[in-house]
């Protein structure tokens, strides 16, 4: 027999070797692919926002509330109002006050964060700004006229230094509601302070010029109509009891302050009895360099493109972007600096857009990559990329939400409320791509298949999720098919097996027409080679992948014949084709390999996709609803019924056939995806201590079998010689000792 590097040769070099003939239902659901992007994704069709995303189980009490949130059942296929709807959906919006009779310092502003759907400010930010006394009138006209002189007669331009006066500013308040804390509010507030006080005193930039009885925000204006520019001074406290020590400091020195060590702290007493201490910090705001005028100019085409991208807020809501292991981080355009960040979204009438609490703005380009354009790009001088038209810059930063229905046309719409909220979402950029979250590096990008979402009204995220739309069609079928009465009659008729007759190398020779992958995104365009069926890894690869990796992580070698023999049950659609494969063609396949439960009892709350479970008929049947329903209690897992699968119809093939596996690899077969028992402990009621026994053995192969699927995604296809090579010289010995080689009734 050859040894073991010798038969892993082979597996060392499928990648390089000529594929065969792609699987015919990869071809089929890669035409199915390019039909759904055409009806999804086309140019026409309904405009969805925020609403339409996030009202289902929305929170209305608050970010930070823990009771239940109340759901509103709505029609997410037609646009939603932002009207108020059972749920209390609402926004947020900011808005930017001067003055007043309420105000209490000498040029002070109010920036203030209202909800939607009731008075009162949630969050608010304080603060004051004046000119120096006296010093207008020797302002220059411009940061040119303040950096460059002519020289001579020869027209050479040389730059001198020239400090600007100094504009004096000070933040009194920063408060948010507790409810609303978490979600870097108090940022977003100081970064549009911040802002306004830099487009005030900072930016000579023609359009904030204020005509008189005007109703702009501007800065001082000289005589001859320029603007004049400053530096600012901005100071404030952080104001720290004894819970928040250093904390506040922290927070303000992430959003740019510096503590002034020239200043002494301050401990106060209020009326709480608690002693605070406060801590003097600054800011300070500069001018933009101003190295000769084609850059100055360029710099403030930009400043006006950019602030014409984030300067009308509308209505927004902080959202979490999170992919498989937290929060999603993002690349700065110009810096590659790698940043997890607090979003904001925003409904615009060409879409949705994701701004940041410090004023970044997400960005996708023609190319693929996805960064966020910071403020400070608008004044990079190396970065031309962004030298393009507002217009089309604007169209970069705006993502389409896309709706995809779990129903197929041949089913009604009768979706439940939990259904509907856990639905899936594409985010569509201008170049016809999608934006998706990389699952190793956690980073944003854009391909060009769809890569799925699912927005949670509950706790504001969107979740970059493995699911596809077909394997939400298939699951939604289980739950619709798959009942007590039809688990019986589908064991009454295949249990007699008289479909025919065949070995299981036979077998294996046919699921290589099935892919390992029934529901992964294929698709059709022949211009992308990465996701075409002609590279879809076929079931058989699967199966002696696993097999193979059994083996080599020294398994016994019945395990290793388990994990090869394991997905025979889509073998019946070649031996039944006129019914079991015409079945699956065009309503339901049975023989995939799907996450199982028991039927006849009640379902358990944590069962897979239980939001489709108000179509099982059984909920509705008394017989069916208790815990153990219509078995004796723990009666064992041994004496139940299945959901009827490929995997549940192999398991009763190989005990008809008298082979010789031991009991631990009929129940690796039988339960391997029963999950609510073995992940989540669920039929307590049902099982005993048998079923304890079997209980780790199932579980190792279940977390085998996980993690060779995730690495036949993108592996090449075992041909049919070396598929021959490892049976004749490994496997095939194997069957023989438990007799499994003999010919078998099916």
């Amino acid at each position: 027999m050859p040894t073991m590097n010798s038969c892993h040769q082979f597996l060392s070099t499928m990648a390089s070797e000529t594929n065969p003939p792609p699987a015919k239902k990869a071809k089929t659901l890669a035409k199915s692919w390019k039909l759904f992007l055409t009806e999804n994704f086309g140019s026409e069709g309904n405009l969805y926002g925020l609403q339409d995303l996030f009202a289902h189980g929305f929170d209305s009490t608050g970010y930070n509330s823990r009771t239940s949130a109340t759901r509103a059942t709505a029609d997410t296929a037609v646009r939603c109002t932002t009207e108020c709807q059972a749920n209390k959906f609402y926004t947020l919006r900011l808005e930017h006050r001067k003055g007043g009779p309420m105000a209490q310092f000498r040029g002070e502003e109010r920036i203030l964060l209202f909800r939607s759907d009731r008075p009162g400010a949630i969050a608010k930010i304080i603060y004051s700004s004046e000119l120096p006394e006296g010093n207008e009138s020797s302002k220059p006209t411009s940061p040119l006229e303040q950096g460059i002189t002519a020289a001579g007669d020869h027209g050479v331009e040389s730059q001198v230094n020239h400090a600007y006066s100094i504009a004096h500013a000070k933040i009194h308040v920063i408060d948010v509601k507790s409810q609303f804390r978490g979600r870097d509010l108090g940022g977003l507030l100081f970064s549009e302070a911040i802002t306004s006080l830099k487009s005030r005193y900072c930016n000579d930039d023609d359009d904030e010029v204020e005509e008189v009885g005007g109703n702009k925000s501007c800065g001082p204006v000289k005589s001859n109509g320029c603007k004049q520019v400053y530096d600012v001074e901005c100071m404030l406290d952080a104001e720290e009891d004894i819970t928040r020590h250093g904390k506040l400091v922290s927070f303000y020195e992430h959003l740019g302050c510096r503590v002034k060590p020239t200043k002494r702290v301050q401990y106060v007493n209020n009326n709480d009895s608690e002693t605070y201490r406060k801590i003097p910090m600054q800011i300070d705001l500069h001018p933009p360099k101003a190295n000769s005028p084609f850059k100055q100019e360029r710099a403030r085409l930009r400043r006006r493109r950019f602030s014409h991208l984030v300067s009308s807020k509308g209505s927004f809501l902080p959202v979490q972007l999170v992919g498989s292991f937290g929060k999603l981080s993002v690349r700065s355009h110009t810096r590659q600096e790698v940043m997890k960040l607090d979003w904001l979204v925003t409904e615009t009438p060409e879409g949705i857009q994701f701004g940041t609490t410090n004023g970044h703005l997400l960005l996708a380009t023609p190319s693929g990559s996805v960064s966020i354009l910071s403020p400070g790009d608008e004044d990079n001088e190396d970065d031309s990329d962004l030298d393009i038209g507002t217009d089309v810059l604007n169209s970069w930063t705006h993502f389409v939400p896309c709706h995809v229905s779990d129903n197929d046309n041949t089913e009604s719409d009768d979706r439940s409320q939990n259904e509907s909220s856990r639905s899936l979402w594409v985010l569509r950029t201008c170049h016809g791509t999608f934006l998706t979250a990389d699952s190793l590096r956690q980073t944003l990008s854009c391909t060009r298949l769809p890569s799925f979402w699912q927005a949670n009204g509950a706790n504001l995220s969107l979740v970059c999720t493995s699911d596809t739309p077909p394997r939400r069609h298939h699951y939604r079928k289980c739950w619709k098919f798959q009942t007590y009465d039809y688990v019986s009659s589908m064991r009454s008729r295949f249990l007699n097996f008289s479909l025919g007759r065949a070995t299981l190398i036979e077998a294996l020779g046919w699921i290589h027409a099935f892919p390992a992958h029934p529901f992964h995104a294929w698709s059709s365009d022949e211009s992308i080679t990465d996701f075409s069926p002609d590279s879809a890894p076929s079931l058989r690869t699967l199966c002696f992948l696993m097999a193979e990796t059994a083996r080599e992580k020294g398994l016994p070698d019945w395990v290793q014949l388990v994990a090869l023999f394991h997905e025979l049950g889509e073998a019946v659609k070649i031996l039944d084709p006129s019914d079991t494969g015409e079945m699956a063609e065009s309503i339901y396949d049975w023989t995939i390999s799907s996450r199982s439960r028991i039927v006849g009892c009640k379902i358990p709350q944590q069962a897979t996709f239980r939001e489709f479970r108000h179509l099982n008929m059984d909920e509705e049947d008394s017989r069916y609803i208790s815990d153990t329903g219509a078995y004796q209690a723990n009666c064992g897992l041994e004496n139940v019924s299945l959901m009827w699968a490929g995997c549940e119809f192999i398991y009763y093939l190989l005990r008809h056939n008298s082979t010789s596996l031991p009991e631990e690899a009929f129940a690796m077969i039988r339960f391997f995806l029963l999950g609510d028992w073995h992940e989540h402990r669920e039929y307590s009621s049902l099982t005993n201590a048998d079923d304890e026994d079997m209980l780790p053995f199932i579980q190792e192969f279940d977390a085998l079998r996980r993690s060779v699927r995730l690495k036949c995604v993108e592996c090449g296809n075992l041909t049919d010689e070396q598929c021959s090579f490892l049976w004749d010289n490994h496997y095939g010995d194997i069957a023989a000792k438990y007799n499994c080689d003999h010919v078998f009734n099916w």
